[in-house]
């Protein structure tokens, strides 16, 4: 092997090429610490002119000049033989490839992105200097050694001269004689690659036989170092122990003085880190992290490319929208951790349950989203959701742990005229709803019709809320009497809309979506303290003990904190009003809820003398020791019983079982939707304790309701008294 021979270090002259005089300045600044002579043109014609005058041993020359560009300006450098040997280093804040791959092809060397980092700059520079270093040299040692073996001696002591100039970069070096045998390496080589000299000396070098890339590769490769000669790109490789990495490659032709072919230099710097970086970059920007499967971004880019490939050739394809049913019971009961594994293995079963062609993604939470591509007829689509759902209705089995959930899944068609992805996955969305309040564990197709409900329950949440701000709500009451002594000693709040265009709404038409939407948490809040205000006063009025009873969702004692109940409680004290003389009617549901956080709300309200009463007794689970495990109050019989009681014998028994056993557990009773004397009479016969419905007074506005209850407290006559102003509206 040939040794290569490197001048002494003397300082070197470096040409600055800028039409920013700033720019010039700074960077001249900064080379002179370093020990570089700075010279500086202004313009292409001025850099010729200089080049020429000072022979620099490097030119920084900024790609956008004005009159002639830079890449011009090089390539008539290259055309002067005086001045063509210099290399130039490209300056340039553009970063399109193309506009780097004309600067290679008008002769420069290598190229440095604006903003400069000035390590890198002088690290760029000491590149190149050492490499025309060593081509100059390389060049004369082939001369001297045609003219006196002698100096074979000295070349060998200046190639490792050479060798601790360039041991220092950070990137590899590796120089290849013209039947590309490596000659020398830097210790960056055998720090990145694993490779020493002697194990690659004479032979071809392992960076261009690592069979990573296939064959084309490298002889497309080879073809542009023949044709420009230089090449650049990213190459992936091995290592020394078989690891593979990706290098980001430079390769130049080195010609001996004659212009015939002498070797090749590459260099090259591990830029493994920085690729992953960008893939991990890559992934957490498309794929769900949990599940590994597109998320909501990459599957919205998939199914435009999916649908436009559909319209295009006349084909259909299907989106299933999955919904997984009581997930939120694993997550409250078992953990988010155990939850987690769940949906991890829905994931597994869903993508398991498609084609390789079809799209799978999870979008967020417990939905997941395939599109079925290219369907011949809903006989595919109907076998697909049937195969899901019965995939997903076997059990999880985690650990020590057996999880069940279904799955509700909503079914929208796209064809040539059906609409876009985003249209496409509402429709879905809403199907699936629909399966969902059908009980779950079933699909759903969208059909025009959900469209229209869409667009009404959109209407009616925009209208809530704008009931909330506007204080569109009124409280209106419904007197409970005592059966024995016929004396009102309780009421019930029941909650009206009063909406602008629609008039006065019942609970039914909006209380279900408040619900679904959490705005039943402001609305409730409101109730409590609007009822509280007027039992207060009524309380004042009769100047008895009286309780106001009022209806609360389940929704709000499933929401997370106790600071409803703090609040609630608080304000009990701030009006001075007893806790006991409010009743919270509750549904049997909520007593069966096995939720910690439900069981401590109600604990929590009875602690502090809350009383419950459990509404619409017997249409549910009609549990007795449930009532008796939660201190229950009050039962109220369900009106379905009560308006057959003079036809239905069985209604009749069944009324007073229910009484009996209530009042065997110290639970009062009181019976909903009495019309009739008749039935009043034998409720009153049963022992029923308490009564409401239109036979004592239908639901009143309060100043009504308040008339009626001076009526019943002190008698007509004397129950023209003053009220105060009307302040029931929500506010």
């Amino acid at each position: 092997m040939m040794p290569i021979a490197i001048v002494a270090p003397q300082p070197k002259t470096i040409l600055i090429v800028d039409d920013i005089p700033a720019n010039l300045g700074v960077m001249a600044s900064y080379l002179e610490q370093l020990g570089f002579d700075v010279v500086t043109a202004q313009d292409g014609e001025e850099a010729l002119q200089r080049a020429q005058l000072v022979q620099p041993d490097v030119i920084l020359l900024d790609i956008m000049l004005p009159g002639m560009d830079g890449i011009e300006t090089c390539r008539r450098m290259k055309a002067i033989a005086s001045i063509q040997a210099i290399p130039v280093i490209f300056m340039t804040a553009l970063t399109e490839t193309s506009k780097k791959v004309e600067g290679f092809a008008a002769g420069g060397a290598d190229y440095v992105t604006k903003p400069f980092q000035i390590d890198e700059v002088f690290a760029r520079i000491t590149t190149q200097l050492q490499l025309r270093t060593m081509h100059q040299q390389l060049a004369l040692q082939n001369l001297a050694l045609q003219n006196d073996i002698r100096e074979r001696a000295h070349l060998d002591e200046q190639m490792r001269i050479a060798a601790l100039v360039y041991q220092n970069s950070a990137e590899g070096m590796l120089v290849m004689d013209g039947a590309n045998r490596t000659l020398s390496i830097n210790a960056a080589f055998t720090s990145i690659t694993g490779y020493a000299l002697d194990d690659i000396a004479g032979t071809d070098s392992p960076l261009f036989r690592s069979h990573c890339h296939d064959p084309a590769f490298y002889a497309a490769l080879w073809s542009a170092l023949r044709m420009d000669g230089h090449w650049h790109g990213e190459v992936w490789n091995l290592r020394k122990n078989g690891e593979k990495y990706v290098q980001w490659m430079v390769i130049n032709r080195l010609n001996n003085e004659d212009g015939s072919l002498y070797g090749h230099v590459t260099l090259f710097s591990d830029i493994t880190e920085k690729k992953s970086a960008e893939a991990l970059i890559l992934r957490q920007a498309n794929f769900d992290e949990l599940t590994g499967l597109p998320n909501r971004r990459l599957f919205g880019e998939r199914l435009a490319q999916e649908i436009a490939l559909h319209h295009g050739a006349g084909l259909s394809l299907a989106l299933l929208f999955i919904d997984l049913d009581r997930f939120k019971e694993i997550n409250d009961t078992l953990g988010h951790a155990v939850g987690d594994r769940v949906l991890v293995e829905a994931g597994r079963r869903i993508r398991a349950g498609t084609r390789a062609s079809d799209i799978v993604a999870r979008l967020g939470g417990d939905e997941f989203i395939v599109v079925l591509t290219r369907i011949g007829s809903l006989d595919r689509v109907e076998q697909s959701a049937r195969a899901l759902l019965e995939s997903l209705a076997e059990p999880f089995v985690l650990d020590d742990s057996v999880s069940r959930v279904s799955a509700s899944i909503g079914i929208s068609l796209h064809a040539n005229a059906a609409p876009e992805g985003g249209q496409l996955l509402n429709h879905a969305d809403q199907a699936m709803y629909v399966a969902k309040r059908l009980g779950g564990n079933r699909f759903s197709y969208f059909t025009p019709l959900l469209q229209q409900a869409a667009i009404d329950r959109r209407s009616l949440i925009n209208d809530l809320r704008a009931a909330i701000d506007g204080k569109q709500f009124v409280l209106y009451f419904q007197a409970i009497v005592e059966l024995a002594s016929g004396r009102i000693c309780k009421v019930e709040a029941l909650l009206r809309w009063q909406h602008p265009q629609r008039g006065l709404l019942g609970p039914d038409e909006f209380i279900a979506v408040a619900e679904e939407t959490g705005l039943i948490t402001e609305i409730g809040d409101w109730v409590f303290r609007e009822a509280v205000r007027w039992a207060k006063r009524w309380t004042a009025l009769v100047c008895e003990p009286f309780q106001i009873s009022i209806n609360v969702s389940p929704v709000q004692f499933k929401s997370e904190g106790d600071a409803q109940e703090q609040a609630w409680l608080a304000y009990l004290e701030e009006m001075h009003f007893p806790a006991t003389s409010v009743v919270l009617e509750i549904t049997e549901g909520l007593l069966l809820d096995d939720n910690k956080k439900v069981k401590g709300k109600l604990r929590q309200y009875k602690q502090a003398g809350v009383q419950m009463a459990i509404d619409d007794f017997g249409t549910g689970y009609s549990s007795l020791s449930y009532l008796k495990k939660f201190d229950t109050d009050f039962l109220k019989i369900d009106r379905s019983f009560i308006r057959n009681l003079s036809t239905d014998p069985n209604d009749r028994v069944l009324s007073e079982a229910i009484i009996m056993m209530a009042h065997q557990l110290g639970i009062k009773v009181i019976a909903e939707g009495v019309e009739t004397q008749e039935q009043r009479n034998f409720l009153l016969a049963a022992g029923c304790d308490y009564a409401q419905g239109y036979l004592f007074s239908k639901p009143l506005p309060p100043q009504a309701f308040e008339q009626l209850l001076l009526e019943n407290a002190l008698g007509p006559a004397k129950a023209a008294l003053p009220t105060l102003p009307c302040a029931s509206r929500m506010g």
